[in-house]
């Protein structure tokens, strides 16, 4: 009788073990495919500012006194850019784009026309 129950002990114990490593494989792959979703969505959101910050330049270079806040919708996403005089020639061009929950910000910095010279383009917190 003894026999029986370690035996059935050694399956139950197995079994478990079984079922653990199952569901830490399928729990893995979930969340790799999640993290593939997220870097497409980093992707095209990076994609979706830079578009909109090259419609605040391209607003710049046809009318050199522009400022002031737009939004694009590029895809059927949508972004919001702001270009600041902050002196002279100089301007400062804030864009922020978001897909779902990832957001992106850039900030673009110039200091003259004629032709457009961009002294930094970075992306921001």
């Amino acid at each position: 009788m003894n026999k029986g129950f370690g035996t059935l002990f050694i399956v139950i114990v197995l079994g478990g073990i079984a079922l653990a490593l199952a569901l830490w494989v399928s729990t893995s792959g979930l969340w790799s495919v999640r993290g593939s979703i997220n870097n497409a969505s980093s992707a095209q959101t990076k994609a979706l500012v830079n578009a909109c910050a090259e419609v605040a330049l391209e607003a710049m270079r046809e009318n050199n006194s522009y400022v002031g806040t737009s939004n694009v919708t590029i895809s059927g996403n949508t972004c919001t850019y702001t270009v600041t005089n902050t002196g002279g020639s100089n301007r400062s061009v804030s864009v922020t784009g978001n897909i779902g929950a990832i957001t992106r910000k850039l900030l673009i910095t110039t200091n003259a026309f004629n032709p457009l010279t961009i002294v930094s383009w970075q992306e921001v917190e």
